[in-house]
């Protein structure tokens, strides 16, 4: 059969032979700098004397970038994408250079062991999925992911809880970094905000917290929870770690909720017999094959918050910038 285009069939196939390319010319772009050169726009000869690169192989380069949709070009030369600039420039806020070398880290590790994996004759690294050294050794990555797209994707997700403007405390399961706590706290300064990460990232978020008004206490769910009871409880892509099992770490945490305080998840729903979405599914496969598939099947954390007594449950599928989640919310009776 004759593939008439590039989502099926053949037309898929080759498609599927420019991922390693357009990765390495990222990877290149990244550390060349040219995305800054090409802040505004430039010529190819004009650009080349700048980096001191010959100009027949930059133009060669500059014309794929723009294939790839990271540039664009005119008669007047090149200039890097306007959405991505805020997201590859040096010294902007939202600057994720370093979050993509660890994300690109982390997704493509034991790639040349493929087979090895799928024999199980490579042997896996590091404790289930991560251990305490590697966020202590990424929170600033993962920091410059909550600051770049996290924390805005993630917001309304608590700002539009029907319980957000009666709530006074919240407490955040393993957040990361400060990042979403700085723009909840914009919003509602009354708000009472604790952060209970590990250790070690628990003092570099205190360090990167400054002067705001926040309770960081450093913990391991699987061993103790922070004390007293709290109107909403978030979890943002981090209840993966539990040792004893989703649904008891589920029902250890409703105790900490307050009478008709709310539980909150944000995280991947895997469907289609856990083959979508892809961004999950192939994003996660290197990390699984090394160390475990942990991610969460859709209606899985519902599932164990209606086993652990939570009431008024909804639901909600989302779309950001780094893959379609799942919000889901339950309560606990007045």
């Amino acid at each position: 059969m004759v593939s008439r285009d590039r989502t099926s069939g053949a037309g898929l196939l080759l498609q599927t032979l420019e991922g390693p390319i357009r990765y390495a010319l990222l990877d290149w772009a990244l550390d060349s700098g040219v995305f800054g050169f090409c802040e505004s726009q430039v010529a190819a000869d004009l650009l080349a004397q700048r980096m001191e690169l010959p100009v027949g192989p930059l133009s060669l380069a500059l014309r794929a970038l723009v294939a790839a949709g990271f540039m664009e070009a005119d008669e007047s030369g090149f200039r890097t994408a306007p959405d991505i600039l805020p997201f590859v420039k040096t010294g902007s806020p939202c600057n994720m250079i370093e979050t993509l070398r660890m994300m690109a880290g982390t997704r493509h590790a034991g790639l040349g062991q493929f087979g090895a994996l799928m024999a199980g004759k490579a042997s896996g690294s590091g404790a289930r999925l991560f251990d305490e050294a590697h966020w202590d050794a990424h929170h600033r990555s993962l920091a410059g992911f909550h600051r770049a797209v996290a924390a805005e994707a993630t917001m309304p997700c608590l700002t539009g809880l029907p319980e957000w403007a009666q709530a006074r405390t919240l407490l955040d399961i393993g957040p990361g970094s400060s990042a979403l706590a700085a723009r909840l706290l914009e919003a509602r300064p009354d708000l009472h905000i604790t952060l209970f990460d590990l250790p070690p990232v628990a003092e570099r978020i205190r360090a990167e917290a400054g002067s705001l008004p926040l309770d960081i206490l450093p913990g391991n769910y699987n061993q103790t929870l922070p004390d007293g009871l709290f109107d909403i409880i978030w979890c943002s892509m981090s209840l993966y770690f539990h040792d004893k099992g989703l649904p008891a770490l589920i029902s250890r945490l409703s105790e900490r909720l307050a009478p008709g305080g709310v539980m909150v998840s944000f995280h991947e729903a895997l469907s289609d017999h856990r083959s979508a979405p892809s961004e999950h599914v192939l994003g996660r496969l290197l990390p699984a094959l090394r160390q475990g598939d942990v991610s969460f099947a859709d209606g899985e954390i519902a599932d164990a918050m209606a086993g652990a007594g939570l009431v008024r449950p909804s639901s909600q599928l989302l779309s950001t910038a780094f893959g379609r989640f799942r919000l889901d919310a339950a309560r606990k009776e007045i």
